[in-house]
């Protein structure tokens, strides 16, 4: 746990103190179009503002997941949540803009970062523990007093914002669904985004 939280938050004072330019560590949908597939996991090392409250409850939501779900599941529910959410997303933009050269025009330069989508992930994780053993509705509050406090703090949203859903879906997945049922359709989706951005 120590360690997540030191990675996010060194990428986010290197970004904030050091001034390395946010353009060389978060992603758009242009730039992953274009081949730079490293910026997708750059782009997870940096908070995004607010930074306090975001490195903050990225802590408060790896502590509960961390209760919840052995370390390797953690893992593997903030990677898959933040690689294969954005390659959802962006391969969706990707097939519109094959489609509509000018569809998403607006968030196609976009600069897509920060830790939401992992913490949403775990989120979804954790719901997909607790489905079946507590009430649903509980669950669903939970979830709900999640994205409100989520939304409190960056009410404004794009279509990239989109990840978030995407995201927890796939942390709920990561706990109920076998890792090859989910892999193949995100290499699909990463296919169609390269064509349609190299396009």
């Amino acid at each position: 746990m120590v360690g997540a939280m030191a990675v996010a938050g060194a990428g986010t004072a290197a970004n904030r103190l050091d001034g390395v330019p946010l353009s060389s560590l978060a992603a758009t949908p242009r730039a992953v179009g274009e081949g730079k597939f490293w910026l997708l996991l750059t782009s997870g090392l940096l908070a995004d503002t607010p930074w306090l409250p975001s490195l903050l409850g990225f802590g408060v939501v790896l502590v509960g997941v961390l209760y919840v779900l052995p370390p390797r599941k953690v893992f593997v529910a903030a990677v898959a949540g933040q690689l294969g959410s954005t390659l959802l997303v962006y391969g969706l933009i990707g097939g519109a803009r094959l489609v509509d050269g000018h569809a998403f025009a607006s968030v196609v330069g976009l600069q897509d970062y920060g830790v939401s989508a992992m913490i949403a992930a775990w989120i979804g994780a954790v719901a997909g523990v607790a489905w079946g053993r507590h009430s649903p509705l509980r669950i669903a509050l939970g979830c709900l007093v999640c994205l409100g406090v989520g939304l409190a703090f960056r009410p404004t949203l794009t279509f990239l914002d989109s990840e978030h859903v995407v995201a927890f879906a796939i942390g709920v997945a990561v706990v109920r669904v076998s890792f090859a049922q989910v892999v193949l359709p995100v290499r699909r989706v990463a296919t169609v985004a390269v064509a349609a951005f190299h396009s």
